[in-house]
Formats: C-alpha cells, sequence, structure tokens
C-alpha cells in the first residue's frame, strides 16, 4: 500500500479497528451496560448498570460530527475542549503533516459525515495504539472517543477526589465550598431571569456532574445556535459560583 494514499490508510484503518473494537467489546462485555458517563475534568468514562457493575478507562476526545450542520471538528481545534483530553492527537497532526494528508491537519471539515468521523477515529486510534472506540450522542452532535486503557475502581476515585481537592470554592458568603457551579453571567440571587440547568440538580443528592445553570436569553440563544458553541457561550459568559449559592439561584429564577 502506498503510505501517500490517504483514502487507501483510512479504509486499511477502519478494518483494523473494526476487528480490534469485535475483541474489545467481547472483553468487557460492554454491551451489557445501560449507563455511561464521561467526565472531561479528569479524561474518564465510566459504563456503569442496573445490577452495580462499574467499568472504567482513560480516554482521548477525538472530535465531533454535526448531524444538523453535517461538519467534523477535531477536539484539538474545539476551544471548549479541555486541552488536556485532546492530549495524543499531536501525533496524528504530524502524521498528517509528514504525508500531506489534510483531513488530519485541518481542524474543521465544512463537508463531512458520521462515516469519516468514524474513519477519522480510526486512524486517531491505530496512530495512538488505543484499546477501544467509543461514540456518543450530544444533542444534534456525536463526540468519538479513544479509550487507552482501563481504570480499576480506585484510580478513578483517586482522580475524582484530586478534582474536588481542585474544585474548591471560595465563596463570600458561604466561606469554603468543596462543590463548585457554574452559571450564566445573568444569573443572580437577586435576579429573575428564568433557569434552565443540565440536569434536575437537588441538594440533598451528589451529582457525578457538575452543576450548570443558564437563564432565558441565554437558551434562546443556545436554540438559535443550534447548540453551545462559541457564540452561544461567549453571549453565556459562563462563572463560577459555589454550590450554596446555586440553589439560592434557582430558588429565586426558577419559573
Amino acid at each position: 500500500m502506498n503510505i501517500d494514499d490517504f483514502d487507501a490508510y483510512k479504509d486499511q484503518c477502519l478494518e483494523e479497528i473494526s476487528s480490534l473494537q469485535k475483541t474489545f467489546i467481547e472483553l468487557y462485555d460492554l454491551n451489557s451496560y445501560e449507563n455511561w458517563f464521561y467526565d472531561h475534568d479528569i479524561g474518564a468514562f465510566h459504563f456503569y448498570s442496573e445490577d452495580g457493575r462499574n467499568l472504567y478507562f482513560k480516554y482521548i476526545d477525538v472530535g465531533s460530527f454535526s448531524s444538523r450542520r453535517n461538519t467534523w471538528m477535531w477536539s484539538w481545534f474545539n476551544k471548549t475542549t479541555p486541552r488536556h483530553v485532546s492530549k495524543g492527537l499531536e501525533k496524528v497532526q504530524a502524521f498528517g503533516n509528514a504525508h500531506g494528508f489534510l483531513p488530519l491537519t485541518e481542524g474543521f471539515h465544512g463537508q463531512s459525515d458520521e462515516y469519516m468521523g468514524w474513519a477519522l477515529t480510526a486512524i486517531a486510534a491505530t496512530l495512538i495504539s488505543g484499546i477501544g472506540v467509543y461514540r456518543i450522542p450530544h444533542e444534534h452532535q456525536y463526540i468519538y472517543f479513544i479509550f487507552t486503557n482501563e481504570l480499576t475502581q480506585e484510580e478513578h476515585e483517586a482522580l475524582v477526589e484530586q478534582k474536588n481537592q481542585q474544585r474548591q470554592v471560595e465563596c463570600g458568603e458561604h466561606g469554603t465550598r468543596t462543590r463548585a457551579a457554574f452559571v450564566c453571567q445573568h444569573l443572580g440571587t437577586d435576579t429573575n431571569v428564568g433557569f434552565y440547568e443540565a440536569f434536575e440538580s437537588d441538594p440533598d443528592i451528589a451529582p457525578e456532574d457538575d452543576y450548570q445553570a443558564w437563564c432565558d436569553a441565554c437558551e434562546l440563544e443556545r436554540r438559535k445556535e443550534g447548540e453551545w458553541n462559541e457564540k452561544s457561550e461567549a453571549f453565556a459568559q459562563i462563572r463560577i459560583v459555589c454550590d450554596e449559592c446555586f440553589f439560592e439561584i434557582k430558588r429565586n429564577n426558577s419559573r
């Protein structure tokens, strides 16, 4: 095979990953897990089942495909993706530069499809020596991941604990709090501008993800854009508050 032939190389990687993925799914009985959760803060993916089983992997966020706009964006090009979860993709860029493969070096593809998303993920997984790949839906997007290694429950808990220690919030009203929350610039404890949140929050139940909320105006902007993107996030200007402030904001702004 001519290594300078992108289509031939792409097809070879897809074939290799297809075989690898079959082994990966069988080895971990992946299809028996009903639920999943990924945490960009620690770069860990969590599969969990109704019968109490858990499975953890470290991952690399490869990129996302928008089914609304038929576009692909590499995670290293996405300003909202933390740099540590795209670490490793520099190998893909270097390979693309060495062989003149523009799909591996251009951060945004204006015309793409789901198949190309899998193809680029397969190439990245081959170059990075991933143990498996995965894709999840997110609104009208698909996000593609490469799993690099399995984590024990103890290793996962240590990463979560480290994150929690780093996420301490010094609040002028409530002192040092161990859980941060993220709200748009328009939400405050003395406002009444509507309240939307990423998931139904309860002060008596500790969530796996961070509390996140935004107002009516930000929701309109998000819907207009069709997603959270650079423009809608610039409008929201997300800021950090403590969990106590978050629930006070929720009480005062919910309609």
